[in-house]
């Protein structure tokens, strides 16, 4: 029989300790791996609208034609175009030139700055594929009326430079009604829902988000506030349909749950 000296014995003992003590860090360690890879992993999932065109609201059986060149509105477009420019230069303007990029997460890092949260996709994964889904359904629901209304670009009117020179497109007759007001007001009335405490804060951000449109030159005021009635009639359009429903409770727990902390 081999006897193992002391000296043996506590080298033994002492490597399958450290053993036990690694296997119970990562036992420990995985979940939470798993669970930020799963939080990391939501900004790559693949969206899909509420609904496509064909099932959307028609927009433009809804909404008054855009002034005409020659319509008394048209003045008012007008004014507020050269509103715009007159403060492209200030940090009105540069929020403006920010404000044109919105997506999932640009709308969850502006409206949660007027809410004082952190709205990140990794701590707010339901509210992201939510807003992800809302900016889709904007796209589908305001397809109609842009396409029917075919409306010239102020930039394109006035032949004059916006804020924002990659978004111009020559051919990019679309500016009536804006999409991103339409989205921007669609996913604040959604936030409402969601942060009932801050309603005013919130709403207030999706009407900025609108009149930076006018301030780069993209879109006249008449787009915009056209903008905003798409949004209210999608938002009411989305109110029954189920899976909305469904996406919107998982929401407001999330945030709830969040706020808890």
């Amino acid at each position: 029989m081999i006897t193992l000296s002391s000296q043996t014995n506590y080298f033994i003992i002492n490597a399958m300790n450290i053993m036990k003590k690694k296997f119970l860090f990562l036992a420990l360690a995985l979940p939470l791996f798993l669970c930020s890879y799963a939080q990391d992993d939501v900004t790559k999932e693949k969206f899909e609208p509420f609904y496509f065109a064909a099932d959307a609201p028609h927009m433009e059986k809804v909404l008054p034609a855009p002034p005409a060149l020659t319509d008394s509105r048209y003045f008012y477009d007008w004014t507020q175009y050269q509103w715009g420019k007159s403060i492209r230069e200030t940090e009105r303007g540069r929020q403006a030139i920010a404000d044109a990029g919105i997506c999932a997460r640009y709308f969850m890092e502006r409206y949660g700055q007027a809410i004082g949260v952190d709205l990140t996709a990794e701590k707010y994964p339901e509210m992201y594929r939510l807003f992800s889904r809302l900016h889709l359904t904007e796209q589908q629901g305001g397809a109609s009326a842009k396409a029917y209304f075919h409306r010239v670009r102020p930039y394109q009117q006035f032949k004059e430079p916006t804020s924002v020179p990659d978004h111009e497109n020559p051919k990019d007759f679309t500016s009536y009604p804006s999409g991103h007001t339409h989205a921007s007001w669609l996913v604040g009335l959604t936030l409402m829902v969601i942060d009932p405490a801050h309603a005013e804060e919130i709403m207030k951000v999706a009407y900025e988000l609108g009149q930076s449109r006018v301030i780069v030159g993209f879109h006249y005021q008449s787009d915009v506030d056209a903008g905003r009635l798409c949004g209210s009639v999608t938002f009411a359009r989305l109110q029954s349909m189920p899976e909305y429903q469904k996406m919107l409770e998982k929401a407001v727990k999330e945030f709830q749950k969040n706020q808890k902390k």
